[in-house]
């Protein structure tokens, strides 16, 4: 929990520096002083500090300090996992994706921990249902969104364009839910005409003057590559919390699905339910889940193993034959981080199979070999 304040105060402080990101403000949005979660964070260090019998206390600055290194070389024994001990809070001056994952899942609803994720989640949702008619065009708009997400890293206004002309439902305001949802995740550059970017060629996102080599998302190995994008007079590149909790987790379930579609074509459902699961199988066409054949697979990204375990739940919508939490594959194959994960959900989650990206893919093609 010490982690999971500090984290979310460091949210809080991006946000502050970022407010600009926000369609609406936000309350304490450039209030003064430390947010509440950061001096909630430090106040706990303080008493593991005197209880371990430092000289001194840390200051914030020697806690900011200390976000910079390994949580297992910080000054103070923290209750952590092996495999989170190498984590840092803060990368290249920005909190890192572990620090956003603790803030994200920090167990009290606290307005430090909301991050741009939720806004997009919640227009997301609106626009999905304010273009559709019955539940199952509301499904359908919810998968193409989420998968513009995943194949968009960077988009352009004739991008824009082409989602105002499929979903145009206007709120109150005279304004597309879609463009609304489109703004928030992404923020504009100007760019008329083609315009030539450097990207990775393994998950299209951008690259930074200072990372021509590798692009830094987790589990990629592409390389800079040089792309063309064409636009009338403005380019959007993805928000910092949209790439890292909708593009860079979802090129995993892209993975994925991209692998067992052929196999299973209309058998499959990706998001199923609005993302109850992130893919449902229906091997006997029955329809609805319950009845027949049903294997249904969250797929996760996370850099904590712990985190990840502590606060996972299977979605008692998706009442399927078989469950499996699916990890991405860099990390089934990082060491301990299978260990730490079940050790986690030991006790809480039952009947969920923890397998890698690859195990499950094969499964699913074997049982569809199976039935023919």
């Amino acid at each position: 929990m010490t982690v999971q304040l500090l984290a979310a105060g460091l949210a809080r402080i991006q946000m502050d520096q970022y407010a600009a990101l926000w369609s609406t403000p936000l309350l304490g949005v450039g209030s003064v002083g430390l947010p509440s979660a950061w001096n909630k964070g430090v106040n706990r260090l303080w008493w593991r500090a005197l209880e371990s019998g430092m000289a001194q206390l840390p200051t914030h600055m020697d806690v900011f300090a200390w976000c910079t290194r390994p949580l297992g070389q910080w000054p103070l024994v923290l209750g952590i996992s092996e495999s989170d001990r190498g984590l840092l809070l803060v990368e290249d001056g920005r909190p890192s994706a572990f620090a956003d994952e603790a803030a994200r899942l920090a167990m009290a609803k606290d307005p430090e921990a909301e991050l741009v994720e939720n806004r997009s989640f919640e227009l997301l949702m609106s626009t999905a249902d304010r273009n559709a008619s019955d539940e199952a065009k509301v499904q359908e708009n919810y998968a193409g969104l989420r998968g513009f997400l995943i194949d968009k890293a960077v988009a352009s206004d004739l991008d824009l364009a082409a989602l105002i002309r499929r979903f145009p439902a206007k709120n109150s305001h005279g304004q597309p839910w879609v463009k609304e949802w489109f703004l928030h995740a992404y923020q504009h550059r100007p760019a008329p005409g083609v315009t030539a970017l450097d990207v990775c060629d393994g998950c299209d996102n951008p690259l930074l003057p200072d990372k021509q080599v590798h692009c830094g998302t987790p589990g990629c190995v592409g390389k800079a590559a040089r792309r063309t994008v064409e636009a009338m007079s403005e380019l959007y590149v993805q928000r910092q919390a949209i790439r890292r909790f909708f593009h860079d987790p979802g090129l995993a379930e892209r993975r994925v699905f991209d692998a067992v579609r052929p196999a299973l074509g209309k058998l499959m459902y990706p998001w199923w339910c609005m993302d109850a699961v992130d893919l449902a199988i229906d091997w006997d066409g029955a329809g609805r889940m319950g009845e027949g054949e049903w294997w249904a697979a969250d797929v996760k990204d996370h850099a904590s193993a712990a985190l990840l375990g502590r606060n996972f739940r299977w979605d008692r919508r998706a009442d399927a034959r078989r469950r499996f939490l699916v990890l991405a594959q860099h990390r089934f194959e990082t060491r301990d981080y299978v260990d730490d994960l079940q050790g986690a959900m030991d006790g809480r989650v039952h009947g969920v199979e923890v397998v890698g990206e690859e195990d499950f893919i094969a499964a699913v093609l074997r049982r569809a070999s199976e039935r023919g």
